[in-house]
């Protein structure tokens, strides 16, 4: 049986995948996945330079490697990786299509439980089982949990989560080759929508076989479903649809803009620009000056009055991610987080903050082993203690506090007084009527101590819709108690949307884009918030945690 040079590539980064689930040595696993990425990059046919005698010239093919190749050649198979595969339950690579778990973990399970298939896994993730296993932890069996039902829920659309990382990596691959003179990711995923339909990429090149030819070779490429001249469609890992345009490098400033637009805004775009000659723009912002325009960021291009504004030179200065001094909805390991108060801290003081608010869940979050008022005086003083031994930083003492069904808090006044950032939040009862869910959510905000509405509609993007409020009420209460709405940043959540963002800031009412973290790396999920805000037309002054620690506690003190 021939082999093409990607199918060849993917049975080797199989082979590095079953060696670390097997737990081999790391340099061997290395080695595998250097040379499947070699050789997916080759431009050559690697029977070709077999039949050459040159296989040992390729980067990262040593001699072991290479007599693996051989064999390939020869026989059209590997035995090696077919030995491996009967070591490994085929339930358990599935694992692998889980988005954020790599082998090392996947292998961990599988060698502590004998876990062999996803639903036995999610099983063990529901029950919570997984946390108690050396080396994982509630994060990590979150993560599982949340992915297997996100792989569940795939069809039409995808969330920008799990699109974006996606179409980043794409966009690095085809800028790799010399041929390739600029790429940009377009469509839906340039302007932050929530919900994607497909990747679109856009390509510069004057060699349009050779960037299709690149494309076929793309590592998480699962099938081509369409090719003409200049477009190549067809399915990534996961079952994501993905486009690829090529056009000239000297039309590519123009393709942009037209296919970032959604088709409304396209539409006028193409109106406004009937008989201008723009072919000596380089840049959108040199378009748009054609025009007489103000520049039209990509979040905004939704035809939703966008175009009239930026001719008036009206829009806004929208919030930017370099805008955020800190992350006001932090969980730790206290709670339900993964990682402890100190990584935390850290991992805030790398982003570059000033501050973060230790924001755990309280007690009636019996499940995510929430706090009752003794544990959080111990973690205040824990904090306190933190704070002593910081010059530069400052960690807030703060509590992300459960609204009961009958609207009280789940903690007594004379805690959350003592505390710098008090977030409330519903995490129960979420078929209560749209009047009693909105009138609990407005009893919180009437607590003089609430600083911040979590994630106000609870929603899960492709698994649970929000519950029913009243968000113009909502809104108006937060006005008059000066409540802060929050953006919470997971892509699964981004709640709340950029509908209801767009209505705050209109009334005047603050919002604060927050992460949500339960783990130090979900520290950068604010990037989607910022995308969130930047879609409802927020700005730096609309959003609290983009004021200096000084400010935000004079700001918080003041309410």
């Amino acid at each position: 049986m021939s082999m093409d040079n990607r199918e060849i590539a993917r049975m080797l980064d199989e082979t590095a995948d079953i060696l670390e689930i097997l737990g081999e040595n790391p340099f061997k696993v290395r080695a595998y996945r250097k040379a499947a990425s070699n050789i997916n990059r080759l431009e050559t046919d690697l029977r070709e330079i077999w039949a050459q005698g040159r296989l040992g010239e390729l980067p990262g093919v040593g001699k072991a490697i290479r007599a693996k190749l051989e064999e390939i050649m020869t026989t059209g198979d590997l035995r090696y990786y077919r030995e491996l595969q009967k070591k490994v339950p085929p339930g358990v690579t599935e694992m692998l299509a889980i988005p954020g778990l790599g082998p090392k973990t996947i292998g961990s399970i599988y060698t502590q439980t004998g876990i062999d298939s996803l639903e036995k896994l999610y099983q063990a993730a529901r029950d919570k089982k997984l946390r108690e296993l050396p080396g994982i932890g509630a994060k990590t069996e979150y993560n599982v949990k949340k992915g297997i039902e996100m792989l569940r829920s795939l069809g039409e659309t995808v969330t920008l989560g799990t699109a974006l990382p996606l179409a980043e990596e794409f966009k690095d691959y085809l800028k790799g080759y010399d041929y390739v003179e600029a790429v940009e990711i377009v469509g839906s995923i340039r302007r932050g929508k929530p919900l994607v339909g497909d990747i679109d990429l856009l390509v510069a090149s004057n060699s349009e076989n050779l960037v299709r030819e690149a494309v076929k070779r793309f590592r998480r490429l699962r099938e081509i479903g369409k090719e003409s001249q200049g477009y190549i469609a067809g399915k990534l890992g996961l079952g994501v649809d993905f486009e690829v345009i090529i056009v000239s490098p000297s039309d590519f400033c123009l393709a942009v803009m037209l296919a970032t637009g959604s088709r409304g805004h396209r539409e006028k775009l193409v109106q406004e620009m009937e008989g201008l000659d723009v072919s000596g723009a380089s840049t959108e912002a040199d378009v748009y000056g054609l025009l007489s325009m103000q520049f039209i960021p990509p979040e905004l291009r939704e035809d939703r009055d966008e175009i009239e504004q930026a001719r008036q030179h009206c829009l806004p200065e929208l919030v930017k991610l370099g805008d955020l001094r800190g992350d006001l909805h932090i969980h730790t390991s206290w709670s339900d987080g993964a990682s402890s108060l100190e990584e935390m801290v850290a991992a805030a003081r790398r982003l570059g903050y000033s501050y973060m608010a230790v924001t755990e869940h309280s007690r009636s979050l019996s499940v995510s082993r929430g706090l009752d008022e003794e544990r959080l005086m111990n973690q205040v003083r824990a904090i306190q203690e933190i704070n002593r031994s910081l010059d530069d930083f400052t960690v807030l003492t703060g509590i992300e506090v459960d609204i009961l069904k009958d609207g009280r808090l789940d903690l007594p006044d004379e805690i959350l007084e003592q505390l710098d950032v008090v977030i409330a939040s519903v995490h129960s009862h979420f078929r209560l009527s749209r009047q009693e869910q909105t009138e609990r959510i407005i009893s919180a905000i009437k607590n003089e101590h609430v600083d911040i509405i979590g994630h106000l509609t609870g929603r899960l993007l492709l698994r649970r819709p929000g519950y029913e409020v009243d968000v113009e009420a909502i809104i108006e209460q937060a006005r008059k108690f000066r409540t802060a709405l929050e953006i919470n940043s997971h892509p699964d959540r981004l709640d709340i949307s950029e509908e209801v963002a767009r209505l705050a800031r209109d009334a005047g009412v603050k919002v604060a884009i927050n992460s949500d973290a339960h783990h130090h790396a979900d520290m950068s999920l604010v990037t989607y918030g910022v995308l969130d805000a930047r879609r409802g037309w927020l700005r730096k002054e609309d959003v609290i945690n983009t004021l200096e620690t000084g400010e935000l506690l004079a700001y918080l003190r003041n309410k």
